[in-house]
């Protein structure tokens, strides 16, 4: 099963995406980038996150919380991240300048995505049209 949300506005966009296989580790993956978040690009990943063992859609690894909760099927979904990332200058590095990031963020339909998120010490409010899709 694959679940991302993917969101933009005119200063910030963001891509989350929690992939959860039939079996073996998790892979967790968050970018933002936009004049909103500061130089380069955030990225928080982990492609070797233990299994859930409660809730579906919840994870926890070294540095790394998360959680996706259906709040009402098919219309509202709430996004929580408490983990360590990178500001790099490209995706893909695995060096980079680390720092605390969070969010809380909300999906509603049909493509509005609101609340904010945490770097290090700046708070980022989220105001944007978005889509969250889920694969199983």
């Amino acid at each position: 099963m694959i679940s991302r949300l993917e969101f933009a506005a005119p200063a910030l966009s963001g891509r989350v995406e929690l992939a959860i296989a039939a079996e073996g580790p998790v892979r967790y993956a968050f970018e933002l980038r936009g004049a909103a978040a500061g130089a380069g690009v955030v990225v928080v990943r982990d492609d070797d996150v233990p299994r859930p063992r409660g809730r579906l859609l919840e994870v926890r690894a070294d540095g790394l919380w998360t959680e996706m909760i259906e709040e009402t099927p098919g219309e509202h979904w709430s996004f929580g991240l408490e983990a360590f990332g990178l500001r790099v200058d490209d995706p893909s590095d695995d060096v980079g300048e680390r720092l605390a990031v969070g969010y809380d963020l909300e999906w509603e339909t049909p493509d509005h995505v609101h609340g904010e998120i945490l770097l290090a010490r700046a708070t980022v409010p989220v105001d944007a049209r978005g889509t969250f899709t889920r694969v199983d």
